[in-house]
């Protein structure tokens, strides 16, 4: 059989599969879309969408312990109902995904091939028993949850993953979290907050992707008041309908069921790379040059959880334009990155924009870190919130904001900020003269800001200087001695 030629075949129809479909569509009808399904993108179907309802429901049901000091009653009366929070968090992920389903009909019954697609030798393409040689090839075939081996087959439905959480109709009463980056760190707060018992395990010093050591400390201090975290490597052990053993160096504890939260594999596996002459290094992703989404000499390119970026949904997106827009043209997808942003939406939430701690470190004697404090801030106090800090990263030289790390309420916008100003280049300068309503978190962020500013070597303009204070009420608030305010 003569295989068919295509301009561009695109493996995977994700959220980076759809976005280079969108780019090569504008150029080229000659393209084929391959995906097996289910459709309607990992982030609507198990990932960003449903894990956030779930959160909401939990941080809903927590808030009721804030309810007597704002003057409501009942709060104690109120329960969680886990198989109800699980329905209708799948409720909520079904229209979302049909929602990306029927924004792929106008092209899917000429475009999509429902089949997995493997390379064979002399770049050939081989789904469902039909042959293509396509020109350019995108591969954005996505991820799955990394399992150790052995653990499927010794727990059974007593293994959860974030891709099948959501599937269960009930949950048992105590579960072991192995893994507290992003993922493990936000469902297993909520799951702690919707009253089952949590014990966390990770031994890196860092969770929830934060490196910033003064502001981990803080969060590890306020997690502790809800679940167990412990910084080892735990593993399970089956102790049959009775339970699960979690065995680590300094002890043990019995769980129900174990969450493998120890981050995702990319799925390039079975796909024929090798009859490309294509190898994976130890990432499970090809090495790709910097800025670079396709191979030197090449017309393969990565993009999402199979290419270079961290696996966000907005650097999924990027990265399938870009290889969309390049392969459809014939050429190598050289870009720039966006800057930086991260955000875990656990409680309070972290928010990470521009350059992190680790990678600024090596010459902090040129750093000047700003730090203020959300503990006593007016608008915490008002929404009877947790405390947290901000952490602000410039050059001592310039004052250039180079980066900052957040753990407080709200910090999601706060990131925002902060990101589109390290992206634009400003210094503090420029930071601080940007209004600050009142009451609102960005009074903190100026008190950061210039607790950066005297680190420098750059001086401030008299009146600017005096324009930048704090309102005297919020002042004379930050100068009293009070412990911060709890939940």
């Amino acid at each position: 059989m003569t295989p068919e030629p295509l301009d561009v075949a695109i493996l995977g129809a994700g959220t980076a599969g759809l976005s280079a479909r969108a780019e090569v569509a504008k150029v080229t009808d000659s393209y084929r879309v391959f995906d097996p399904g289910p459709y309607g993108t990992s982030c609507a179907r198990s990932a960003c969408m449903p894990s956030k309802a779930f959160i909401q429901s939990a941080h809903d049901f927590h808030r009721r312990l804030a309810f007597g000091a704002l003057g409501i009653a009942g709060g104690d009366a109120l329960s969680a109902e886990i198989a109800q929070v699980l329905a209708e968090t799948r409720r909520l992920r079904d229209g979302l995904v049909d929602d990306v389903v029927e924004g792929m009909r106008r092209w899917r019954d000429t475009h999509l091939v429902p089949h997995r697609a493997a390379f064979e030798r002399g770049g050939i393409l081989r789904a469902g028993g039909v042959r293509f040689r396509p020109r350019a090839t995108i591969i954005a075939t996505g991820s799955r949850p990394l399992v150790p081996e052995g653990w499927r087959d010794m727990l059974g439905d007593r293994l959860l993953t974030s891709d099948d959480l959501f599937e269960r109709h009930d949950l048992p009463r105590r579960v072991a979290v192995i893994g507290l980056g992003p993922v493990g760190l936000e469902l297993g707060q909520a799951l702690a907050r919707l009253g089952l018992e949590v014990t966390g395990f990770d031994p890196s010093p860092g969770i929830g992707g934060l490196d910033d050591p003064d502001l981990q400390t803080r969060l590890r201090d306020s997690l502790s008041e809800e679940l167990t975290i412990l910084r080892d490597r735990a593993e399970p052990a089956d102790n049959g309908p009775g339970g699960i053993t979690m065995r680590w160096a300094g002890g043990e504890t019995a769980v129900d069921c174990v969450l493998a939260a120890m981050g995702r594999v990319p799925n390039l596996d079975g796909i024929g790379l090798d009859a490309l002459g294509i190898g994976i290094g130890d990432d499970g992703r090809p090495d790709l040059p910097d800025g670079q989404l396709n191979l030197p000499g090449t017309r393969i390119y990565f993009a999402g959880d199979c290419g270079p970026g961290p696996g966000l949904l907005h650097e999924a997106s990027d990265e399938g334009r870009i290889v969309g827009y390049f392969a459809a043209r014939d050429e190598d997808a050289i870009f720039r990155r966006r800057t930086p942003l991260a955000m875990v939406f656990c409680d309070p939430q972290i928010a990470l924009a521009g350059a992190t701690w680790d990678s600024l470190k090596a010459r902090e004697d040129k750093i000047a870190v700003g730090e203020a404090s959300f503990d006593r801030a007016g608008r915490t106090r008002l929404q009877r919130a947790p405390g947290g800090a901000i952490r602000i990263y410039a050059e001592k030289a310039t004052g250039q904001l180079l980066g900052g790390a957040i753990l407080a309420p709200g910090a999601e916008h706060l990131g925002h900020l902060l990101a589109c100003a390290v992206g634009r280049g400003d210094d503090l300068v420029t930071l601080l003269r940007m209004p600050a309503y009142h009451p609102t978190h960005e009074e903190v962020l100026r008190r950061a800001l210039r607790a950066a500013l005297r680190k420098c070597e750059v001086a401030m303009d008299d009146l600017d200087a005096i324009r930048c204070k704090d309102a005297p009420v919020e002042q004379e608030a930050q100068q009293r001695q009070h412990a911060p305010i709890g939940r």
